[in-house]
């Protein structure tokens, strides 16, 4: 994962510099002085392993984000989750002022790269790009907000502002259900006006102002077992991987090209036996290269811009399964 900097609003051309009021600029002028201080936080929270389920490693990233946080005034507090979840729960600062809009700002501790996967440490490919775990999605992110908040501190317009700044620490794999996950979330949400969001949109001087929904889904495919030798027979059939396979494909050729939408398969097993760990995204499978194969399993996550255009998506995914070709049953669920 890759980041550009420097931070936040330093990317104005100097065109754009000039229209900017003398507060704007103050702003600015505050950025580019402390800039080191954000590359700072940016490289200690980088080099904290903090993959989703890692629990430990999420709550010391935001103890790192909390001890700047409380240097500025916010109230901050950690909601736990239910041990059920397994999840490490949620960061949120907090400023109760009356004036001004109500903000709700937003960001996640955890990234993708769990404690088995093979470390990646923050390192400085050339002078303007980094590379390292999570510095792109969102540790950047959130050290663009922390930063914005210390200029806005230290220039004093943070007195009577009401703002929540939220970091979740399961955005990458949300705890089930998700109203437990999301509950407080939700709840402090709707005591605001403005939300914006601090992961990265599509390129260095873009504001995204949408973002797509997001589900999950799983496939489950059964098949007649034997020798190997008798694969594609009529008696023996084509085997689950083989099926799995074809609904993959089908899901590409027939969805790929729709606008907005887009649908991952990110784990997959088959085998002779196949057991699924869904709480740690784990799966274990036996089989044999001479037995056709009674099972196999996919999950996968899907994005979209509306709520019509995902029920639409899951309609054609599922009659696409549905059609349980070559000797085998399918089923596929879905999750919001």
């Amino acid at each position: 994962m890759k980041i550009f900097y420097p931070f936040l609003f330093v990317f104005f051309a100097q065109s754009a510099f000039a229209q900017l009021s003398p507060v704007e600029k103050k702003i600015i002028d505050y950025l580019k002085a402390h800039h080191w201080e954000a590359e700072e936080l940016l490289i200690e929270s980088v080099n904290i392993n903090s993959g989703t389920l890692n629990v430990d490693g999420v709550r010391k990233v935001g103890a790192v984000y909390r001890r700047e946080l409380d240097k500025l005034g916010f109230t901050t507090e950690w909601v736990d989750l239910p041990d059920s979840l397994r999840r490490p729960g949620h960061l949120v600062a907090s400023r109760q002022g009356g004036q001004g809009k109500r903000l709700f700002l937003i960001g996640h501790l955890d990234t993708v790269f769990e404690l088995d996967m093979e470390f990646s440490p923050y390192q400085k490919l050339n002078d303007s790009t980094a590379t390292g775990q999570g510095v792109n999605d969102m540790k950047g992110g959130n050290v663009v907000m922390i930063s914005a908040l210390k200029a806005l501190h230290e220039l004093r317009l943070l007195k009577n502002t009401y703002i929540i700044a939220y970091f979740t620490g399961d955005e990458e794999s949300s705890g089930s259900p998700h109203e437990v996950a999301r509950k407080d979330f939700i709840e402090r949400a709707k005591t605001t006006e403005i939300a914006l969001g601090f992961e990265g949109a599509q390129g260095l001087n873009t504001v995204a102002v949408a973002r797509r929904g997001i589900g999950g889904w799983t496939l489950n495919v059964t098949a007649k077992t034997g020798h190997s030798a008798g694969i594609f027979s009529e008696s023996a059939g084509y085997g689950a991987i083989y099926e799995a396979a074809r609904i993959l494909n089908e899901f590409r050729t027939q969805l790929k090209d729709e606008k907005y939408l887009t649908f991952n398969p990110g784990l997959i097993s088959g085998g002779s036996e196949i057991r699924i760990d869904a709480a740690n995204a784990r799966t274990e499978a036996i089989g044999k290269t001479n037995i056709i194969s009674p099972d196999a399993f996919v999950a996968g996550d899907l994005r979209f811009i509306s709520e019509v255009q995902r029920d639409a998506a899951r309609e054609k995914m599922k009659a696409i399964v549905n059609q349980n070709l070559n000797g085998t049953s399918a089923s596929i669920s879905f999750t919001d």
